[in-house]
């Protein structure tokens, strides 16, 4: 089993009293059924447990102080001054998460909000996670909001989102340019867009994996992250550290970034053990002894997604309330540990060894 537990060290010679089994059976069951009906299933993707209706769970515990700094940045969108972050961490850390509790806040402070994610499996255009950004933008807002100046800009905007062209059936054709000079004005163009977006009410970017961003999207992400100084604009990014190499995109992108004043480095360490106790509390409707909070701790180091996971395989074997449990381990789950390595498949051998060795403890 990926969880395995021992009680005070010793079997119970001839199996437990049937009295005893029906007891722990029917634990069992209580305790599987209330983690499937708060946590829900796996995503076989994602890794994220599923709630009703398909969406992942909701609960979120921790993270006060990135919270507390991305609201600073907010607010200081709302009073013009553009502000950017990126949050990294391993597979399951709570980077979507926290983007979700921001996004959610910014919403109920009369900002709009669009999502662009980038496409890991391979295939997307260039531009992917800026074409749903764009696309959301222009849904909520309308062509008819937009001045004519940026009706202009729409020209370029269409290389990128041909579908403008359907708000304006009038564009002409885009004039001739050398690759390099094309680029710049769909950069300008398409900066200018979101920044008159943001004119009337904080507008925030929420761009996910952008570890698997193409380069043209990153060079588009510096191009706005310059020009955004005195807007009205918001940017959270987040990417896996753990597939980052010196010569990857994203190393070259982070290390221009960073010299930026209106960005702002997060990484996304594990839970802290009362966390993790909060965690469980406020997912399930069980009450688990502090010897199985301490051994979820020790075995996912605070990772949410595997907390989470180890619960439901805990219940699942009627241990979350094991009066005296002097030994549990707790491991990392199979199919927990396949979608970290579909994640890391891209990577050579030696840079696979370098990022599972951070979660070595739980296999």
């Amino acid at each position: 089993m990926a969880v395995q537990a021992q009680v005070n060290g010793h079997a119970q010679p001839g199996g437990s009293h049937p009295a005893v089994a029906g007891t722990q059976a029917q634990r069992a069951r209580e305790d599987q059924e209330a983690v499937m009906a708060t946590l829900g299933p796996v995503d076989a993707q994602s890794g994220s447990h599923l709630g009703h209706g398909g969406h992942a769970a909701s609960v979120f515990v921790g993270r006060d102080q990135e919270m507390a700094e991305v609201l600073v940045g907010l607010d200081d969108a709302a009073a013009g001054r553009g502000r950017l972050f990126l949050v990294a961490g391993e597979p399951g850390i709570g980077k979507s998460r926290l983007a979700e509790e921001v996004a959610a806040t910014a919403r109920e402070r009369g900002a709009r909000v669009a999502w662009g994610r980038c496409w890991e499996a391979g295939g997307a255009p260039a531009y992917w996670p800026w074409v749903q950004v764009v696309r959301a933008c222009l849904r909520s807002q309308g062509s008819t909001a937009l001045s004519e100046d940026l009706r202009a800009a729409a020209v370029d905007i269409a290389r990128m989102l041909p579908e403008i062209r359907d708000l304006f059936p009038d564009l002409p054709a885009p004039t001739a340019a050398d690759p390099e000079s094309a680029r710049f004005q769909l950069f300008d163009s398409t900066t200018s867009l979101l920044l008159e977006l943001a004119h009337g009410a904080p507008l925030v970017l929420v761009l996910e994996d952008l570890h698997a961003a193409d380069t043209p999207s990153l060079l588009l992400l510096q191009f706005l992250v310059g020009q955004m100084a005195d807007s009205r604009l918001l940017v959270v990014g987040n990417y896996r550290d753990v597939e980052l190499t010196p010569d990857h995109p994203l190393t070259l992108t982070l290390a221009q970034l960073s010299r930026e004043p209106s960005t702002r480095l997060l990484h996304l360490q594990g839970l802290s053990e009362d966390e993790v106790a909060r965690l469980v509390g406020a997912r399930l409707d069980v009450v688990a002894v502090p010897a199985i909070i301490s051994a979820l701790y020790r075995g996912t180091k605070g990772n949410p997604l595997f907390v989470g996971e180890a619960v439901r395989l805990l219940a699942a074997e009627g241990r979350l309330r094991l009066l005296d449990p002097a030994i549990v381990r707790v491991t990392l789950p199979k199919e927990i540990r396949g979608v970290i390595g579909r994640r890391l498949a891209h990577l050579d051998d030696a840079m696979q060894r370098c990022a599972l060795a951070g979660f070595g403890a739980r296999h």
